[in-house]
């Protein structure tokens, strides 16, 4: 085999490497097992057309009243944090690519002179062990986008969740300056009553100002309110990646309506080890690390090898000489030991933390089921006994004052803690929604609704 012709065969691996990286299909698998768990559509942004396409998107989507479904879409499209997320993909799937290329070929030439001779040498040197390694390497960058895929679905499913918690806060926050509203009304028109009869003579200087100072107190927790209500939008804001005219949105009605999916968590642990993304990615990164290991024993002795072909040419001299060679290492000092040892580590280190995160994972489970069950109850409770009682009380009050019986102080302290009564319903109907949110997370994006 003359230098043309290995140059030619060279020159054919090569162009035959050069594939285009289409990052499409992995995204696309990121896709699907999303929406196996509950989510919805994903789009990664990757030209100035999509990123005009997406914020016209949220524009449409927040004309219109919120929903949580739509703040949930509006984060799984224009999330600045997920949209770096799915860049690892991208990422991934290079790397693949790059496993499959075969080492690029060395090109050598050089001219010397002596003695009035001036000799020239043409080398080509190919790393012809590719062909065994390509195949292990392309294994393992396979198992690394795979694991890739589900770490990524995994933040997806994190951020649904996120969305979901962010978005109970928002409206509830601003649900209960709406029921708060009241409550100052009443604190007020009873300081002013009040001042009336203090100028009247009919109430005393320590009684009005204690009067004074609940009014306070009350306006003080509607300005707290108001900072929580800007806080919480600005959380929701944030993981929607909105500004501007954007952040302007309104929420739809807020309903108190509460529904347990989950009955026991029994099977809830199975599914969670069934359906949980980081479980898979963890058990993909174990393949990977088994893999790896395989690969370092098999590639210990012989890692590296070439072949060689050299043309050499003397000035005066009619033929030029041809060689063929090959060259490879020689395991005298180091035979891979470390490195074989390294990778031994690494799959015992992921053996135990697929170990640990099945572990954790069916924990997270029993902890976060309880919670939201106790969530459940106390809600309930509040919901269908402490809110009907506070309001029959406040009826008896206004019967009450229709026949003189009470003063308007008694029915405006009552209306007081009726109103208090409602505030704190929402408070423990937001905490069962998070919960909820958490529980469906922990289980694999399980959606029991």
């Amino acid at each position: 085999m003359d230098i043309k012709t290995f140059a030619f065969l060279a020159t054919s691996f090569f162009f035959a490497g050069c594939t285009t990286v289409s990052q499409e299909a992995a995204f696309n698998g990121i896709n699907t097992i999303s929406q196996e768990r509950g989510a919805m559509a994903l789009q990664w942004v990757r030209t100035p057309q999509e990123a005009l396409q997406v914020h016209q998107a949220v524009d449409r989507l927040l004309q219109s009243p919120l929903t949580q479904e739509n703040a949930i879409r509006i984060v799984l499209i224009n999330s600045p944090r997920l949209q770096q997320a799915y860049s690892d993909i991208g990422i991934a799937q290079s790397e693949l690519v790059q496993a499959g290329l075969f080492t690029n070929p060395l090109l050598g030439y050089s001219v010397g002179k002596g003695n009035g001779i001036t000799t020239t040498s043409l080398s080509l040197e190919f790393a012809f062990l590719d062909f065994l390694w390509i195949p292990m390497r392309k294994e393992l960058a396979g198992l690394a986008l795979e694991e890739s895929k589900y770490r990524i679905g995994d933040e997806v499913l994190k951020s649904v969740r996120d969305a979901k918690q962010l978005y109970v806060d928002a409206q509830s926050a601003e649900e209960k300056i709406k029921t708060y509203e009241p409550i100052l009304r009443s604190s007020e028109a009873s300081t002013q009553l009040a001042a009336r009869q203090y100028a009247a003579g009919n109430l005393s200087k320590r009684d009005y100002l204690k009067i004074r100072e609940e009014y306070v107190r009350n306006h003080i927790e509607s300005i707290r309110l108001q900072h929580e209500n800007a806080s919480a939008r600005e959380a929701l804001n944030k993981i929607m990646g909105v500004y501007g005219t954007q952040t302007l949105y309104t929420f739809t009605e807020y309903s108190d309506t509460i529904i347990l999916g989950f009955a026991d968590t029994r099977p809830l642990e199975k599914t969670a080890i069934m359906r949980r993304l980081d479980v898979a990615a963890d058990q993909k990164r174990l393949e990977h690390d088994a893999a790896q290991a395989g690969y370092t024993i098999d590639t210990r002795l012989l890692s590296e090898g070439t072949f060689e072909m050299n043309r050499e040419k003397s000035s005066g001299e009619a033929n030029a000489i041809k060689t063929l060679g090959l060259k490879i290492a020689i395991p005298i000092f180091d035979i891979g030991q470390g490195r074989v040892g390294a990778a031994q580590a690494r799959y015992l280190q992921s053996m135990h933390r697929l170990y640990e995160t099945a572990i954790n994972v069916r924990s997270e489970v029993r902890e976060v089921y309880a919670k939201t069950r106790y969530a459940y109850d106390i809600a309930k409770e509040q919901q269908e006994q402490l809110v009907p009682i506070r309001r029959q009380i406040l009826e008896e009050t206004q019967k009450n004052y229709n026949g003189m019986l009470d003063g308007i102080d008694e029915l405006l302290r009552d209306q007081r803690a009726f109103a208090q009564q409602k505030l704190e319903l929402i408070d423990r109907i937001a905490e069962f929604k998070k919960e909820y949110a958490a529980l469906e997370y922990v289980t694999g994006g399980l959606n029991a609704n």
